[in-house]
Parts: structure tokens; sequence; C-alpha cells
């Protein structure tokens, strides 16, 4: 019960953060929002956002998670506050310090909601599809695009999922496996399930077909 009202805390204060950050930014005070990431940072998770950022989002996931019981909710506190530092930092045209704060955001977002048995909620999808969104058409380490894929899956988001799972296959062909698997998947769905994920019976068949076909050319 203490461990919960402890998490729900935190979940209440990082939403009250984010909520003064986001006036900073619209305010166009950029400075001063940073500084409030920092402080929510400090708070939340214990550990500046600065030394955060140096950190692989890999190293990221392993230091945060060595408390085992906060891990989950401190890898979403950190990702959701990074993806309000790299908004920032594309106002700021330091291009490449916000394509690495995207990327680590929607490293640990993903990983997050993947592992995670709490429910999605609209803010929390909203900003994996916008961090996602600012990462099209930039090369970014596959393993990220391919716990994209599983996190789309997993939020039901089937042909976001599928766009995914081709940008993952372009860089590793033997991903194909994984995307029949994918589609077999997609097969038990009711008509009504695709449909909520914006999919369809002949979507399937057409990427079924496309990834067999693929196999026997590779």
């Amino acid at each position: 019960m203490i461990e919960r009202d402890y998490i729900m805390r935190m979940i209440q204060m990082l939403v009250q953060a984010l909520a003064r950050i986001v006036f900073l930014k619209k305010a166009r005070e950029y400075p001063e929002a940073l500084n409030e990431i920092q402080k929510a940072s400090k708070t939340l998770i214990g550990v500046e956002l600065d030394v955060i950022r140096k950190l692989s989002d890999i190293q990221i996931i392993d230091l945060l998670s060595l408390d085992v019981s906060l891990g989950i909710p401190k890898c979403h506190t950190a990702g959701m506050l990074l993806k309000e530092e790299a908004e920032i930092l594309e106002i700021q045209e330091k291009n490449a310090e916000s394509t690495d704060a995207y990327a680590k955001s929607v490293s640990l977002l993903t990983e997050t909601a993947i592992h995670s048995k709490v429910p999605f909620d609209t803010d929390y999808a909203e900003a994996i599809d916008f961090a996602a969104g600012k990462l099209k058409g930039i090369d970014i380490p596959v393993y990220i695009n391919k716990k994209l894929f599983h996190y789309y899956e997993t939020a039901r988001e089937y042909a976001k999922a599928e766009d995914i799972l081709f940008e993952v296959i372009e860089k590793e062909p033997s991903f194909i496996e994984e995307g029949i698997h994918y589609y077999e998947k997609l097969k038990e769905k009711s008509d009504e399930e695709l449909s909520d994920g914006n999919f369809s019976r002949k979507e399937i068949e057409e990427g079924m077909n496309e990834l067999r076909g693929r196999k026997k050319t590779a």
C-alpha cells in the first residue's frame, strides 16, 4: 500500500511538473522550462536530467531499474521529461541533441509501456506518437524501432505497427519471421478489433504475401 501510494504521488507530481513545463514553453520562456525539467528530474528520479542524458538509453534503463519496484515509473518519468526537453532543444535548433533526446524518450516510453500492466492513457500514447514522429526519416538504432513495433502491437495500433515492421525489416531482413508471426496473430483478431487498429483482413493477406515473397528471395 505504501509503495502504491508513493507511485501515485509520483505520477501526480509528474503531471503537475509537465503542466508547468508546457506553460513555460508556450510563454517561450525556454531557460525556465529547462530548469523546471531539471528540478522535476532531480525530485522524481533522484538524478538531474543532464546526467541522465549523458547515458545511453540502455544505461538509463539499467540505472533506473536498480530500484525494482520503482523502475517502471521512473523510466516513464524520464521518458516524458526527455520528450519535453527534446522539443525545447528542437526550437533552439540544437538538432543533434534534440534527436538524441527524442530517441531516448521513445526507447524509455515504449520500454515501460510494454512491461507495464497499466492501461495506456491518452497523454502517454500521444507522447510516444509525437516523439516517434520526430524521428521519421532519421537513422536510429534498429532496436528502438523494434520496441516501437512491439509497443504499437501491444497498444493495438496495428497499422502503425506494420509501418514500423517494414522499417525494421529494411535494416534487419531476419525480422521477416517476426513479421510473419505478427500477421498470423492478427488473423486471430475479430473484424472489429482489426478495424479499431485501422487494419483489415485484406491488409493482413497483402502483408503476409509480401513477407513470404521477400523470404523466398532472401
